[in-house]
């Protein structure tokens, strides 16, 4: 387990080492902050509660989406572009190790975002709409966090597919690009491929990363879906995508890498 430890922490380093890292965090903070001044002074939204505010700001959550699917596509194609996967491979640590500690450090760096998005909508929303004013009804904190939670989920298994991308075909932008690319697609392409009764869609990734429905009382996208089966189909897609990755990264041969 230490030796496991070592490597997050030395992903880590190469992670905030990178100016790259530090201006997509940059770009998230002024966000929240834009999104604020836009509701407040421009808008002029009417909101009236910091937890409003909050709550309104989960929107940015596609901006994490994005400097996440970045990151996933990018920490083990790139250790092949720059020819330091065979420095890394020299290392005692066992590729399963290593493999596991670059999808961690992904990971990471997801709730290192959202924790950001979190802290500074509350410290914006407390300075420019203040406690004062109502809430919406039915909301409540738990809400608030739920809402985080789902959006989490759908960005991890896109950034496990982008992982999964990565590690296969040694491609960072191409598992950039096809992961944001389905990212405003497939959700469209579904949704027709449900309404022309292809039921067999509700197999497919897509269908099921979207679990809002099941808790805000609205309809699955196909007639029949439970959570419980969305859930299985995650699980299922998760354990397929980060097995191929483990497969395809241990299994490798890098001597012409």
């Amino acid at each position: 387990m230490s030796s496991l430890l070592r490597l997050v922490m030395n992903e880590q380093q190469k992670i905030y080492a990178r100016l790259r890292t530090w201006i997509m965090l940059a770009i998230l903070v002024l966000s929240v902050i834009s999104l604020g001044a836009l509701l407040k002074f421009v808008i002029n939204a009417g909101i009236g509660h910091v937890l409003t505010f909050m709550d309104m700001a989960v929107s940015l959550s596609s901006l994490v989406f994005i400097f996440t699917i970045i990151l996933a596509g990018d920490i083990v194609a790139s250790e092949f572009s720059w020819g330091t996967i065979k420095l890394l491979l020299i290392r005692p640590a066992s590729r399963s190790k290593i493999l596991l500690s670059k999808y961690i450090a992904v990971l990471l760096f997801l709730i290192v975002q959202l924790i950001l998005v979190l802290v500074f909508s509350y410290f914006t929303g407390l300075l420019l709409f203040g406690v004062s004013g109502p809430l919406n009804p039915g909301f409540s904190v738990g809400e608030l966090l739920g809402s985080y939670g789902l959006e989490t989920l759908q960005i991890v298994m896109a950034a496990t597919m982008a992982f999964m991308i990565s590690t296969v075909f040694r491609s960072s932008s191409l598992a950039i690009g096809i992961s944001i690319f389905l990212m405003f697609t497939a959700t469209t392409i579904v949704a027709a491929m449900a309404r022309l009764n292809y039921t067999w869609v509700k197999y497919v990734l897509f269908a099921n990363t979207d679990l809002t429905p099941y808790f805000s009382g609205g309809k699955p996208i196909v007639p029949g879906m439970t959570l419980g089966f969305s859930v299985t189909m995650l699980v299922v897609y998760w354990i397929l995508f980060y097995a191929i990755s483990w497969l395809i990264f241990t299994r490798r041969d890098v001597a012409g890498a």
